[in-house]
């Protein structure tokens, strides 16, 4: 969905374009925010937060959860583009890579505050 070109005079877009670039910013964070709200996969970015990287039976070691279950959160955490990992010998071990998430959530953040600021300069 391309966001059209209807720039106001000075130049910055206008409110419906931002409101479409906002919708889809939040369409796009789906699933990054489905990996965010879960407790057990927070208790997995802490812990990679304070070891920079730990393999699935590390993890499982600081958690009450099942190894099958810990590989779900993983699993849901890689794809939510948190995690990168790197198998060395027969295991694979997880860290964090949230530059591009910050960044993502960063660009929503921004979108909603210009919407706030026009829709608050304009009452």
């Amino acid at each position: 969905m391309d966001i059209p070109n209807n720039d106001q005079p000075n130049g910055q877009p206008d409110i419906d374009q931002l409101e479409l670039k906002v919708h889809q910013q939040l369409r796009s964070s789906s699933a990054l925010f489905l990996a965010l709200a879960d407790p057990v996969r927070q208790d997995i970015i802490m812990m990679l937060t304070k070891h920079e990287t730990l393999n699935v039976a590390q993890i499982t070691e600081r958690s009450p959860m099942s190894r099958s279950a810990i590989s779900h959160h993983l699993k849901i955490l890689r794809q939510a583009g948190l995690l990168t990992s790197n198998k060395i010998g027969t295991e694979i071990y997880y860290s964090l890579e949230i530059g591009p998430s910050v960044l993502q959530l960063k660009a929503l953040v921004e979108t909603s505050e210009q919407i706030y600021t026009m829709k608050d300069s304009q009452s």
